[in-house]
């Protein structure tokens, strides 16, 4: 435990985990976005994966890092919101959780991101909700946990509505635009 909160007590690492919360990277993409060296940012980041943070995620590209669990992702929210406080405003944003497929309403266009995994979710969600006009739903069905965790925090930064009905490990979010 003390071990893992000095991984934590580093401000470098807690900029990396925060800048994860938002879409998973190499280590490369790490390194210019927080302008470190390309070997710090790979062993903080491996840091990470050791005490259970952070996790490796394969593909084409090469790895990607990832927030290890949606357990840790919620964890880093409340730190990020109890460290900014009030001053992060959500405007007019809400997440309605529904227990029954009626109670979701209907979408003009239906993004099915079963099977895909981060970083593919979150940006096709952004993509399509850009094409679309405003009041505008789009239905986004996800089954990689993070992605769900990640649209949804978008969906609050963005004003944007969302409903969220989760069934199994299928997670469908319609997301009205503004």
């Amino acid at each position: 435990m003390v071990e893992l909160l000095k991984v934590l007590a580093n401000q470098r690492r807690l900029e990396i985990l925060m800048l994860l919360t938002e879409e998973c990277m190499t280590t490369k993409e790490v390194a210019e976005k927080l302008k470190i060296d390309l070997s710090t940012a790979f062993r903080y980041l491996n840091q990470m994966v050791k005490y259970g943070l952070l996790k490796v995620v394969r593909s084409k590209e090469g790895d990607r890092y990832d927030i290890a669990s949606e357990h840790v992702f919620h964890i880093l929210q409340e730190i990020s919101m109890h460290v900014l406080g009030s001053v992060k405003s959500y405007d007019g944003s809400m997440v309605y959780y529904v227990i029954d497929a009626k109670e979701v309403p209907k979408p003009q266009l239906i993004l099915d991101m079963r099977g895909e995994i981060c970083p593919i979710p979150e940006l096709q969600t952004r993509k399509k909700l850009q094409e679309m006009n405003s009041n505008d739903i789009l239905m986004v069905i996800v089954d990689y946990p993070i992605s769900k965790e990640r649209i949804l925090s978008y969906c609050q930064r963005s004003g944007y509505k969302a409903w969220v009905l989760v069934q199994g490990v299928e997670t469908t979010i319609c997301i009205q635009k503004p």
